[in-house]
């Protein structure tokens, strides 16, 4: 009997997995994106969960929520995230489209802030998740110093609000951000 169970509760939340994910490429489908455009933006989220394994979970089509942090995935084929469906975490728009917000420490895939970002509101440890060449910037109160932690375990404390680095910034020895 509790053979059966188990089985019925895993197939229970395989299921949910599947129809969230269902519901995001809806979402994506409302919002313009084409089917091809929907399910490439669902495979990229989806990576980016297998990425940080368990640290993070998805709340949009296009956000993910870091705890403190929302990692926002571009559309396949676009330069920026845009808002896509209704949510966003703590009714806060992390959304480091351009430039960082105030309050924000924003991480950017690529140079001259594109591509997929990290805007980092809470004082934590943000792992970086990929390993391009990109940018960040500091919009948070004034004199705030973040640190970057690096694979060989040293770190840099960066320069103080309000800063910015728009090229050059080479994310693969990069492990993590403490934004504060």
């Amino acid at each position: 009997m509790t053979t059966v169970l188990v089985a019925v509760t895993g197939t229970g939340a395989a299921s949910a997995a599947v129809d969230d994910r269902a519901a995001f490429v809806a979402e994506s489908r409302a919002a313009g994106l084409s089917a091809e455009q929907a399910v490439d933006l669902r495979d990229k989220a989806d990576a980016y969960l297998t990425k940080l394994a368990g640290k993070a979970t998805q709340v949009s089509p296009n956000q993910i929520d870091l705890g403190g942090a929302v990692l926002n995935v571009t559309v396949p084929g676009e330069k920026q995230p845009r808002p896509l469906g209704e949510a966003t975490t703590n009714d806060v728009n992390p959304y480091c489209i351009g430039r960082a917000q105030y309050l924000f420490f924003c991480a950017y895939q690529y140079q001259e802030f594109l591509g997929d970002n990290i805007g980092m509101y809470r004082c934590d440890y943000y792992v970086i998740p990929w390993y391009t060449v990109g940018s960040w910037e500091n919009s948070q109160t004034a004199g705030n110093r973040s640190r970057t932690y690096f694979l060989d375990g040293s770190s840099w404390l960066m320069p103080p609000a309000h800063s910015a680095q728009a090229t050059g910034v080479d994310w693969a020895p990069v492990l993590r951000i403490r934004n504060c």
